[in-house]
């Protein structure tokens, strides 16, 4: 597998602040809000931000595949050996409820393995950069700092980052089993992956099913370059074909010191519990 480009890292990034634009447009005004299915809104901010993405990287890289959440896979794109994976609105429900804990994540696959990872926090202006198992950036502004994730591991307190709106039933016993824990609820993947990187928690454990290739793709790759590790609730490698897009068995994002732990502290019933309590 080849270096990242810097070429590559310029448009991804440059996509991702251009759908932040166009997501802050609509987010301040009246927007309509639409269901693709149970708890799955959508709205124009997730459509815009899309074709900003989705044709930008068409246009700077046509022979990649793209795979990306509101539009359906091609058969080009399973073909192809790089493949990049957009969600182009991380976290619309939080987007709907106003929390400002949205992101856009763009992600590059090749040959497998998730190479390279943007995600963008609109609001606040913060954009993450990272290449697999290499570096990741943390940017504000004009500030460009390395991100780094924490050395925390039990039996020293460790902090939890769990999902706002959808707390899954297996937390409680991932606490309990871990001992001294802190838990901090935030909003979209994008947001906890930043909070892992910055060393603000130590782990992310998603064992519900609803998470998808796009959530965790560009998410991999930052949080590998910044020291952490990503895996799925069995410490398996995370699969990055195009056949199936949910990830079925759950993911563990942590700083990589206490990987072991947390993978040891998920009760068993995880790995048949397909939604979020």
């Amino acid at each position: 597998m080849c270096p990242v480009s810097t070429e590559e890292e310029r448009v991804a990034s440059n996509l991702a602040r251009g759908a932040g634009e166009a997501i802050l447009e609509v987010y301040a005004s009246p927007f309509e809000v639409r269901f693709k299915g149970p708890d799955d809104p959508v709205t124009d901010a997730d459509l815009r931000a899309q074709d900003i993405i989705v044709e930008g990287l068409a246009h700077e890289f046509p022979d990649d595949g793209i795979v990306s959440e509101e539009s359906p896979v091609s058969e080009g794109a399973r073909r192809k050996p790089r493949v990049w994976f957009v969600d182009p609105l991380d976290g619309t429900g939080e987007f709907v409820a106003r929390t400002g804990e949205f992101s856009v994540i763009i992600g590059l696959v090749e040959e497998g393995l998730p190479k390279l990872g943007v995600i963008y926090r609109p609001v606040g202006d913060v954009l993450y950069v990272g290449t697999r198992d290499q570096a990741a950036w943390i940017i504000t502004g004009g500030d460009r700092k390395r991100a780094w994730v924490s050395a925390a591991a039990p039996p020293h307190p460790v902090r939890l980052a769990v999902s706002r709106s959808h707390r899954h039933i297996s937390i409680d016993t991932i606490k309990t089993r871990l001992g001294n824990v802190t838990e901090i609820a935030c909003g979209s993947v994008g947001a906890k992956i930043g909070l892992l990187v910055s060393g603000t928690v130590d782990v992310y454990v998603e064992p519900a099913r609803y998470t998808s290739k796009w959530d965790v793709c560009g998410a991999e790759a930052i949080l590998r370059g910044a020291g952490g590790l990503m895996t799925d609730l069995a410490g398996g490698p995370l699969r990055y074909d195009v056949t199936e897009l949910k990830n079925l068995r759950g993911f563990v994002a942590t700083n990589r010191q206490c990987h072991g732990d947390v993978l040891a502290a998920i009760p068993a019933s995880a790995f048949g519990v397909a939604s979020a309590g």
